[in-house]
C-alpha cells in the first residue's frame, strides 16, 4: 500500500513540477497542453495499477482519452478507489468501539433455521451479513399508502427515541408530516436523531431543519456538499432508507421520503413500491447500522459509543424485545469500504441455491458480468427467471443503460417485464417462492460497490409469501417483452442503449 501511495505521489510530483517549469519559463501553452496530456496519463496509469473490472477501466480510459480536463474532473468526483476515502480518525475509532460493545446482544446464529435454508444462511453471513434470527416478526408495506401511515403511527407511540434516516428527504407534505409527528415526540421527551444524504437531499435546506432543531432534535447530514471532502465522496452515498423505534421496531426497504413515493407526483403517477416493518430482535441490525452512520455523520451532536451501548444505555437502545414470528430473518449490508461487496454476493449466492424459480423487481439494471451469466445459466437449465423492470425511466441513462442488457437475457429464456403504472422503484428479490429480499440496492453496480445499501432477506415468512402475491399482481399490470419485438425496436432506441451501457460501469 505504501509503495503504491508512493508511486502515485512520484507521479503527480513528476508531472506538477514540469507544468511549474515551464509556467515560470513563461510557456503558458505549453503548460495548457501539457497539463491536458501528463494529468490524464497520470490517471490513466492510477486506474491501469488498480485492476479494475475491464469494463470500469476500459470506460475510464475512452472518458480520459476524449474529454482529458474534463474527465480528471470526473475521475476526481467519481471514479476514485472507494477503498481511499477518506475517514475521521475519531469517528473510525468510536465506531469500531461501538462494534464491539454491541457484539453480546446482536444476533448472530443462524443454526435455528431449517437446515433447507442454513447453507444459504451460512454463505452470506460468511461473506459478511448478519446473523440469523427467529424472534422477528415481519410485514411486507406495499406502496406509499401502507408505508407512511405504518411509519408515521410507530413513531407517534415512541416512548424513548426515534432514528431517522434516508436517502431522499423532501420539504414536502409526505416530508413535514413526520417532522411534525417529530416535533411531537420532542416535546413529550423522546429523542430524535434525523438523518440524511448529502447529496440525495441537497434541497433540504435551514428552513426545514429549523422546526426539528429548535424542539431538540440531532441532525446530521451524510457527507454534505459543503464538505471541503466532498470532491473525495461525491460518488459514495449512503442510499439506505432506516426508521428505528425504541429499538423495538424498524422499517426499511425502497421507499424514500416525499409526495412522489406516495403516488402525489404529476411526473411519475403512480409510483409502485415496497418497503418493510420489523419487530422483534432484528431490529438490532437496523439499530446497528444507523448508529455506525451516525457516529460517522454527526458533527453538531456529542455521541459516543457509549451515549448508545454504555453499561447504562445499552438496554435503552438494544433492549430485549422476542417476538413469534413463522421464519426468520437476515440483515445484509455493505458499502464502499466494506471487506467484500455483501449484497451483491448474498444475491448471487441466493441465485446460485435456486431450485424452481428466480423473480426480480429493480428500478435499475446494470448487472456485473457474474450477475448477468448466473442469471442466463439459471434460465438455461430451466427454471423461472423473470425480471421486472420500468416501463418509464426516471434518467434517460439508466432507462436505456438497464434496456441494454435484455437481449442476452431474452435470447437465454429470461422473462422480462416492464410495469405498464407509470414507475416501479422496488427492489425485490425471491427464490423458489420461499426466499425473499426487500431493502434498498438496486441490481446494478452502484449499489453493489459504490453505495451504502441494506437488504433484509426473509426465509419461509408470511412476508416472502407476500412478495409472491404482490409480484404475481405486478406481472399482471406489466408487458413481457419478447425477443421478437427486442430485435424490432427502432434504431435510435439501439443507439441510445449503446451509448448508457458504454457509460454503465460508471453509473
Amino acid at each position: 500500500m505504501r509503495n503504491r501511495i508512493l508511486q502515485f505521489a512520484l507521479v503527480f510530483l513528476v508531472a506538477g513540477g514540469i507544468i511549474w517549469g515551464l509556467y515560470q519559463l513563461g510557456y503558458l501553452f505549453y503548460v495548457l497542453t501539457i497539463s491536458a496530456t501528463v494529468v490524464p496519463l497520470a490517471v490513466i496509469m492510477i486506474i491501469f495499477i488498480e485492476n479494475r473490472t475491464a469494463e470500469s477501466t476500459i470506460a475510464w480510459f475512452l472518458v480520459l482519452i476524449f474529454l482529458p480536463i474534463l474527465g480528471v474532473i470526473i475521475w476526481l468526483m467519481f471514479g476514485r478507489n472507494p477503498r481511499r476515502r477518506r475517514r475521521n480518525r475519531r469517528s473510525h475509532d468510536e465506531r469500531k468501539l461501538l462494534k464491539q460493545a454491541i457484539r453480546p446482544v446482536r444476533s448472530l446464529a443462524v443454526s435455528e433455521l431449517p437446515p433447507n435454508h442454513l447453507k444459504l444462511a451460512n454463505t452470506i453471513r460468511n461473506f459478511g451479513g448478519g446473523g440469523v434470527d427467529v424472534h422477528t416478526a415481519s410485514e411486507i408495506l406495499t406502496n406509499g399508502e401502507e408505508t407512511f401511515p405504518a411509519i408515521l403511527d410507530a413513531i407517534r407511540q415512541a416512548k424513548h427515541h426515534v432514528h431517522i434516516q434516508y436517502y431522499i428527504y423532501r420539504n414536502d407534505e409526505t416530508g413535514k408530516a413526520i417532522r411534525e409527528a417529530l416535533i411531537e415526540r420532542l416535546e413529550a421527551g423522546v429523542e430524535v436523531r434525523f438523518m440524511y444524504d448529502g447529496l440525495g437531499s441537497y434541497m433540504l435546506g435551514e428552513n426545514f431543519l429549523r422546526p426539528l432543531r429548535d424542539a431538540g432534535a440531532h441532525i446530521a447530514a451524510y457527507d454534505p456538499i459543503s464538505s471541503p471532502l466532498f470532491i473525495f465522496t461525491a460518488n459514495f452515498r449512503n442510499h439506505r432508507k432506516i426508521v428505528v423505534v425504541d429499538g423495538k421496531v424498524g422499517f426499511t426497504g425502497g421507499l424514500n421520503v416525499g409526495d412522489e413515493y406516495d403516488s402525489k407526483s404529476k411526473k411519475f403517477g403512480f409510483w409502485r413500491d415496497t418497503h418493510l416493518r420489523l419487530e422483534g430482535r432484528a431490529v438490532k441490525e437496523l439499530q446497528a447500522t444507523f448508529l455506525d452512520d451516525w457516529i460517522y455523520a454527526q458533527i453538531e451532536s456529542d455521541d459516543t459509543w457509549e451515549t448508545f451501548a454504555g453499561e447504562e444505555t445499552i438496554h435503552q437502545y438494544f433492549p430485549k424485545h422476542d417476538v413469534a414470528s413463522d421464519g426468520a430473518i437476515q440483515i445484509v449490508t455493505s458499502g464502499p469500504t466494506s471487506k467484500d461487496p455483501a449484497i451483491r454476493n448474498a444475491l448471487i449466492a441466493a441465485i446460485i441455491s435456486a431450485q424452481r424459480s428466480i423473480w426480480i423487481a429493480t428500478p435499475y439494471l446494470i448487472p456485473d458480468n457474474e450477475t448477468m451469466t448466473l442469471l442466463r445459466l439459471a434460465a438455461r437449465a430451466g427454471l423461472d427467471v423473470r425480471i421486472l423492470t420500468p416501463g418509464k425511466g426516471d434518467s434517460f441513462t439508466s432507462y436505456y443503460g438497464t434496456r441494454s442488457y435484455f437481449g442476452p437475457l431474452l435470447k437465454d429464456g429470461v422473462k422480462i417485464y416492464t410495469y405498464n403504472r407509470h414507475f416501479i422503484h422496488a427492489k425485490l428479490f425471491l427464490v423458489d417462492g420461499k426466499i425473499g429480499a426487500v431493502g434498498t440496492a438496486n441490481m446494478d453496480i452502484r449499489s453493489f460497490v459504490l453505495n451504502y445499501e441494506l437488504m433484509a432477506f426473509l426465509y419461509d415468512t408470511e412476508s416472502a409469501e407476500q412478495l409472491e402475491r404482490d409480484f404475481i399482481a405486478d406481472f399482471d399490470v406489466s408487458i413481457q417483452l419478447s425477443s421478437n419485438d427486442y430485435v424490432k425496436r427502432p434504431l435510435r432506441f439501439r443507439i441510445f442503449e449503446s451509448l448508457s451501457r458504454l457509460i454503465s460501469p460508471l453509473l
